[in-house]
């Protein structure tokens, strides 16, 4: 009769390390399962913000193939001349703001 005690007692003493064991690995996967979320939703932010600035980017490329296509133009020719260089045509008048 003591020895169906002591099996009784070890098969219980198995049984509760199992769940303890089981309880901590739940606990421990939880965590993790958690942490991950956290880690998805700042990857994503990041994400988002690089998606940004790729599109500023390819704005900005978009303008300037766009002024390498109108560097040939005579118009843009023309216009760089008056701006940059301060050229006019004859008889032309400047108005010049005075408050700048």
């Amino acid at each position: 009769m003591a020895n169906s005690v002591k099996t009784g007692k070890k098969i219980n003493l198995r049984v509760f390390t199992k769940r303890i064991l089981f309880c901590f690995l739940f606990i421990y996967l939880l965590v993790s399962l958690i942490s991950q979320q956290f880690n998805f939703a700042s990857l994503k932010k990041q994400n988002q913000v690089v998606d940004a600035k790729l599109e500023e980017a390819l704005n900005h490329q978009e303008q300037l193939k766009a002024q390498f296509e109108a560097i040939d133009s005579e118009d843009y020719i023309r216009r760089v001349i008056r701006e940059r260089l301060g050229y006019t045509r004859p008889n032309e008048k400047v108005f010049v703001d005075a408050t700048k």
